[in-house]
């Protein structure tokens, strides 16, 4: 649509000047699409999310979730209305992008890509691999832990590093642990020694756990993903033990930490 034209007139004596200025039409304000999408979620929950629109006029609104390539999506749900709530289906252990779309034919008159993570509990068995001396069973006097992997625990002043998450793709772990030794001499003070389990990072404080030998003893810790953390295993007392070690981490891929 043409825009309008002013017209400005000088009059110098008995000469008329007339100037013809063009102005810009204004701008067809454009297609709004926004949505909030949950972004981290449980293996299998269902991901709820809220959207809105503004100036699609009869646009098709849709759910997208990309397929083969990035630049190929497939709706998943069409909107029944310009804002409101829903939920999407849950999926396994991953990270996802979805997108919010007013489509009018196969052009895109706006849209809004959002991730999600989605995590799970993942043995550590599963996350350190073939890492390590393990699996096992350690028997105590009062029980049988079984264990995925056992390290060594050296003083407080000197710890021995059990494993290194290089690759973190989680957000807490769970460690259990028993100290102890297979067939330890009679003459050994048991007593004496005490086992503990840290949990060190990058950003966060370290969190650690104690037990005494033959006792079962566990440590939880927040992570933050992408960071790497270590557990880290000491001793106090008479001698030496073997830590013993199992657990899970609620993880967002099965993947081992050191691939």
């Amino acid at each position: 649509m043409a825009g309008k034209r002013w017209v400005v007139a000088l009059s110098l004596g008995a000469v008329g000047l007339v100037f013809y200025m063009p102005t810009v039409a204004q701008a067809k304000p454009k297609a709004q699409v926004s949505w909030s999408l949950q972004g981290r979620v449980s293996e299998g929950a269902s991901i709820p999310f809220t959207w809105s629109a503004r100036r699609i006029g009869k646009a098709r609104l849709v759910v997208q979730r990309p397929v083969g390539t990035s630049r190929t999506w497939k709706t998943m749900q069409r909107l029944p209305s310009k804002s409101g709530a829903g939920e999407l289906p849950g999926v396994s252990l991953g990270k996802y992008r979805y997108r919010l779309a007013a489509l009018k034919g196969r052009r895109v008159l706006a849209q809004q890509v959002a991730g999600v993570g989605v995590f799970g509990q993942v043995p550590l068995s599963t996350l350190l691999g073939d890492y390590g001396e393990g699996p096992g069973v350690y028997t105590t006097p009062s029980a049988s832990f079984p264990y995925i992997y056992r390290s060594g625990a050296g003083d407080s002043n000197s710890p021995d590093t059990a494993f290194s998450a290089e690759h973190n793709h989680c957000l807490s772990v769970h460690v259990a642990f028993v100290p102890g030794y297979p067939n330890l001499p009679s003459y050994y003070d048991k007593s004496t020694v005490t086992g503990t389990v840290s949990v060190v990072q990058e950003s966060r404080d370290p969190v650690s756990a104690s037990a005494p030998y033959d006792g079962i003893g566990s440590v939880d810790s927040e992570l933050v993903p992408g960071q790497s953390w270590s557990v880290i295993a000491s001793y106090q007392g008479e001698f030496e033990p073997l830590i013993y070690l199992n657990g899970y981490a609620i993880c967002s891929s099965t993947e081992p930490f050191f691939s």
